[in-house]
C-alpha cells in the first residue's frame, strides 16, 4: 500500500487513541473506520498505559495481523514510538538510558517516568535504532516519535558529560546556560537526523514526523527550524487545551498553526504538510472530553489555516464514542472527506504579519506554554516583557477585530519572506541578531511598516544587553533606554499629544499605561502622538504631567514607517482586559499600514482566513462568540454579517462566483473585478465561502 509521498495525497484525518486500555480490534473497526479517519497513529496495540514503544519480539506478530485488517479498510498506519520517557522498571534495568539531572538522579517526568537521553553516542539511541530497523521492514506507512526531549537544564549522564567536555573544553558542571541549551538542541537534532536517514534507507515511503515544540522556547531541545529537514510533516501540540480560560484568548490553536505555516516551504504546492495535535480531552484531565463546540472549533481553526488534524482521546475509544463530542467528531471528518478539494494545498492571503522571535523566547524572558512535555511557567523577570504572552495577546486582538495575519520568525526575515507583508507587528521582540536587524531596517526602508515596543532590539541574540537598540535609526531613538516600572496597573498614564489617525478611535484621550515602559529621547523628525507620565508612587497621587516622555510615536524611515509604543502593552492587555484602547490602536495601525484582505466589523469574536488555491479563493469564518468561559458549551450564531474582500495582487484574473458550504445564505453579492462584497444571513460555528 506504500506510495511515494502518500501523506500529500489528501487531507489527513489522523486517529490517535492515546491509551492501550480497551479492545484494539473494536477501536479499529468501530471507531477509526466508522468515524471517517483515513490514517491512524497506532499506540493502543502495544504495551500497557499511555506511553509505550514497539518491541519486535513482543509486538511484531500482533502488528502484522493488525496491519492486514487495517489495509482492508484503506487505513494508513503510522506507528507511535516513544522517545522521551521510560517507565520505572525500564529505567532501573537500563540506567544509562536515563537523562540525569545535576544532582545525579534521573530526570522525573509525569511523576512516574524517567526522561530519556537521546544522545547519539548513548545506549538508548543505539537500541532505539535497532528496534526501528525491525519496525520499518514491516508494512507500515509512518513513524511518529513522541519526543525527543533534551531539557536545556542539561543531562549529566556519563555520555553527555564526556560529549560536553569534548565539545566545549570544560566540565558540564561549569556550563553556561547557552552551552546547555545549544547542547540539548544539537543532541535532539542529531538523534532525529540519524533516525530519519535510517528509516529512509529502508523504505523512503515511510513518513516520519515528531511531536515538536513550535511557538515556544528551546526548553525541550526540539527546535522546529533545526529539525525541519528530518521530518516529512511539521506538527505541534496546538490543540492541547487545558480546562482553564487563558487571559490571552480562549483558543490558541490557530496561532500555532499560523507559525507552522510560516516555517514550511510553499504551502500552495503542498511540499510539506502541517499537522496540529488536538487532545480529545482537556489537557491535564485525561478522562474528561471537550465539548462538541470545542471539537468543531478545533477542526475549523486547523483546516481553516491549512493544517491537518491529529485527534487523540487519552481514554478508551469505546468510552469516548459514547460522548456527544464523538458525534461531532464524525460530522467533521465526514465533512472534510466530502470536500477534499477545499482542503487541498492552499496559501494564506494575509498582508499583516506578527513576528515570533525564537531568540527572544530562548534568551530574554518568556513564559512557557503548557504542553505534554512541560508544565506552563511564567516569565521570571520582573523588569522585562514576556514575549510568549505578548504574541498570543496580539493574536487575540487581531482575531477580535477580524484582521487576518500570519506569524513569521527570524528566518522569515533573513530569507526575504517578510517582504510579502505590508506591515509587521513585533510584540516585545527584544533579541535580534545583527543580520536580522539589518534586514528589518531594509524592509522598512523599502516601504514596509513595523510596530515595535518597549526594549525592542536592545539585546543580542544570546540575551546579552546591546546598550542601545539595533533598530534605533529606524524608530528614531536617541541614546540609551531608561526603564520605568510602575507599582500597579494605574501607576502610569498615556495621554494624547496631538490628533492622529492612529488614535482617532480611542475611547478617551488619557488611559492607563503598562506597568513596564521605556523612556527614549527621540530624533527631531519623530512624530510624537502620545506621551507617558512617570510612575506614580500611589494610585491616589496626581499624575505628574510635568514629567513625561514619548509613549506612542511614528518615524519615517526611507519609504516605510516605524511605529512605537513605549510599554509592554500586549502583556498588559493580557492581564488587564478592561483597557481596550491598545486593541483599537492595533486595529488602526493595521488599517493605516496595510490594505485589508477581509473587512467585517460585526459584533462578535470570529476569525477570518482567506486562502488561495491555484484558481480560486476559500474564505474560512470561525465563530468563537459565546459565554466568556471554558469549556465552550455553545457558540452564539451571528446574523446578517457583512464582508468585503480585496483580492488585488494574488494573480487570479477571472469572473468570480460565490457559494457557501455550511448552510449560510449568501446575500447582497456585489462583484467588481477584485472587489467583492456580500453578507451572510447566519454564521454558526464554522462557515466556508468558495470564491471561484
Amino acid at each position: 500500500m506504500n506510495k511515494k509521498n502518500w501523506w500529500k495525497e489528501q487531507p489527513l484525518l489522523i486517529s490517535a487513541v492515546q491509551t492501550t486500555k480497551g479492545d484494539s480490534n473494536w477501536t479499529l473497526e468501530d471507531y477509526v473506520v466508522k468515524n471517517g479517519f483515513n490514517t491512524e497513529q497506532l499506540l493502543h496495540l502495544f504495551g500497557d498505559g499511555y506511553i509505550t514503544t514497539f518491541f519486535p519480539e513482543r509486538d511484531e506478530q500482533n502488528l502484522t495481523e493488525y496491519l492486514k485488517k487495517s489495509r482492508k479498510h484503506g487505513i494508513r498506519e503510522i506507528i507511535y514510538v516513544n522517545t522521551h520517557v521510560l517507565d520505572l522498571e525500564t529505567s532501573k534495568n537500563h540506567p544509562s538510558w536515563c537523562q540525569i539531572t545535576k544532582d545525579g538522579t534521573p530526570k522525573v517526568m509525569y511523576q512516574i517516568y524517567s526522561g530519556v537521553c537521546v544522545n547519539p553516542k548513548g545506549d538508548f539511541h543505539k537500541d532505539f535504532l535497532k528496534k526501528l530497523e525491525s519496525l520499518c521492514k514491516l508494512d507500515i506507512d509512518g513513524i511518529f516519535m513522541d519526543g525527543p526531549v533534551m531539557f536545556s537544564t542539561g543531562c549529566y549522564c556519563d555520555t553527555c558529560r564526556a560529549a560536553f567536555e569534548k565539545r566545549y573544553g570544560h566540565s558540564i558542571y561549569e556550563a553556561t546556560r547557552l552551552e546547555l541549551q545549544e547542547m540539548a538542541v544539537d543532541t535532539c537534532t542529531q538523534h532525529l537526523k540519524e533516525v530519519y536517514e535510517l528509516v529512509k534507507s529502508i523504505n523512503p515511503n515511510i513518513m516520519v514526523y515528531i511531536n515538536n515544540s513550535a511557538l515556544r522556547s528551546d526548553i525541550t531541545g526540539s527546535n522546529t527550524r533545526k529539525v525541519y529537514d528530518y521530518v516529512d510533516m511539521v506538527g505541534a501540540e496546538g490543540g492541547f487545551h487545558g480546562a482553564w480560560m487563558g487571559t490571552t484568548g480562549l483558543w490558541h490553536l490557530s496561532a500555532r498553526v499560523k507559525h507552522l505555516e510560516g516555517i514550511v516551504d510553499d504551502t500552495l504546492k503542498g511540499e510539506k504538510p502541517i499537522i496540529t495535535f488536538f487532545s480529545a480531552n482537556h489537557a491535564g484531565i485525561s478522562d474528561y472530553p471537550h465539548t462538541p463546540a470545542e471539537v468543531e472549533l478545533a477542526y475549523a481553526q486547523a483546516y481553516g489555516n491549512g493544517s491537518n488534524i491529529w485527534f487523540g482521546p487519552h481514554f478508551p475509544a469505546k468510552e469516548f464514542s459514547k460522548t456527544s463530542a464523538a458525534s461531532k467528531l464524525k460530522e467533521m471528518n465526514d465533512f472534510i472527506n466530502a470536500n477534499k478539494d477545499i482542503f487541498a494545498p492552499s496559501k494564506t492571503c494575509a498582508r499583516v504579519a506578527v513576528m515570533w522571535s525564537q531568540e527572544t523566547s530562548n534568551n530574554y524572558a518568556s513564559s512557557i506554554g503548557d504542553s505534554d512535555f512541560v508544565a506552563a511557567e511564567k516569565s521570571g523577570f520582573e523588569d522585562r516583557g514576556d514575549h510568549y504572552e505578548a504574541i498570543f495577546s496580539v493574536a487575540d486582538m487581531l482575531y477580535r477585530n477580524h484582521i487576518q495575519f500570519d506569524i513569521i520568525d527570524e528566518q522569515s526575515v533573513l530569507d526575504g519572506s517578510i517582504n510579502n507583508y505590508q506591515s509587521v507587528i513585533m510584540p516585545t521582540v527584544a533579541c535580534l541578531e545583527d543580520s536580522v536587524a539589518e534586514k528589518i531596517a531594509s524592509y522598512v526602508q523599502n516601504g514596509g511598516n513595523i510596530l515595535g515596543n518597549f526594549d525592542i532590539a536592545c539585546y543580542h541574540a544570546d540575551g546579552s544587553f546591546a546598550g542601545e537598540s539595533k533598530l534605533a535609526k529606524v524608530f528614531g531613538f536617541v541614546g540609551k533606554p531608561q526603564v520605568f516600572k510602575g507599582m500597579n496597573m494605574s501607576s502610569t498614564y498615556y495621554f494624547q499629544e496631538k490628533n492622529h489617525q492612529l488614535i482617532e478611535n480611542i475611547s478617551v484621550p488619557k488611559f492607563p499605561g503598562p506597568i513596564l515602559n521605556v523612556k527614549w529621547d527621540v530624533a527631531q523628525d519623530v512624530e510624537v502622538i502620545m506621551k507617558a507620565s512617570v510612575p506614580k508612587k500611589s494610585q491616589y497621587e496626581a499624575i505628574p504631567l510635568d514629567k513625561n516622555y514619548p509613549a506612542l510615536f511614528k518615524h519615517k524611515y526611507g519609504k516605510g514607517t516605524a511605529y512605537y509604543i513605549s510599554g509592554t502593552y500586549a502583556e498588559y492587555v493580557a492581564n488587564v482586559r478592561n483597557v481596550k484602547d491598545y486593541e483599537k490602536i492595533i486595529k488602526s495601525y493595521c488599517d493605516i499600514t496595510s490594505k485589508p484582505v477581509v473587512v467585517s466589523d460585526a459584533a462578535g469574536l470570529y476569525e477570518v482566513v482567506l486562502r488561495r488555491q491555484q484558481d480560486r479563493f476559500i474564505l474560512h469564518i470561525i465563530n468563537l462568540t459565546g459565554a466568556m468561559e471554558r469549556p465552550i458549551e455553545r457558540v452564539v450564531p451571528l446574523h446578517n454579517v457583512e464582508f468585503s474582500l480585496n483580492l488585488d495582487g494574488f494573480g487570479i484574473d477571472k469572473e468570480y462566483t460565490l457559494r457557501s458550504l455550511r448552510g449560510a445564505a449568501l446575500q447582497n453579492i456585489n462583484i467588481n473585478c477584485n472587489e467583492i462584497s456580500f453578507s451572510l444571513d447566519k454564521i454558526k460555528e464554522y462557515e466556508i465561502i468558495v470564491i471561484e
